[in-house]
């Protein structure tokens, strides 16, 4: 048995050409998954049954002016285009695999020495599962 830490999973982006993009200098990254809840009533019983299924991602990081997958993703949400966004085990090297809509992108600047970016991408459709040959390059620490 083996305990996923939030090192071992990133994030990244493929673009036109089949090109993996990782998001660089990510620090935080999680998913959600809810479903809305349908009451049901009739004179026999009350009750609940599960209604739509929404599914979120974000992350967030240290922006970097050469992150390639960062403009891919501002790009995206500026055309108004669907991005192919996997989220990705490291160690071992199984991906969920989605497309998503970006429904925001946050640039801030808290002080002298950083500047940071935050994503937040709802799931269209559902995931699927890969396994990669290997991890997208990228910058693994600060």
């Amino acid at each position: 048995m083996t305990i996923t830490k939030g090192k071992d999973v990133v994030f990244a982006v493929r673009v036109p050409d089949d090109l993996t993009l990782r998001v660089l200098y990510q620090t935080d990254g999680g998913r959600t998954k809810e479903r809305e809840e349908v009451e049901i009533s009739t004179k026999d019983i009350d009750a609940v049954d599960y209604g739509k299924k929404t599914e979120t991602i974000s992350f967030e990081g240290l922006l970097s002016n050469d992150d390639p997958a960062l403009k891919s993703l501002e790009k995206a949400i500026d055309d108004a285009e669907y991005a192919e966004i996997l989220e990705i085990n490291t160690k071992t090297l199984e991906a969920k695999v989605g497309s998503y809509m970006i429904s925001s992108f946050e640039v801030t600047f808290p002080d002298d020495e950083s500047a940071t970016y935050s994503f937040d991408a709802k799931l269209i459709g559902n995931t699927s599962e890969e396994t990669l040959t290997q991890v997208p390059e990228g910058a693994t620490s600060i």
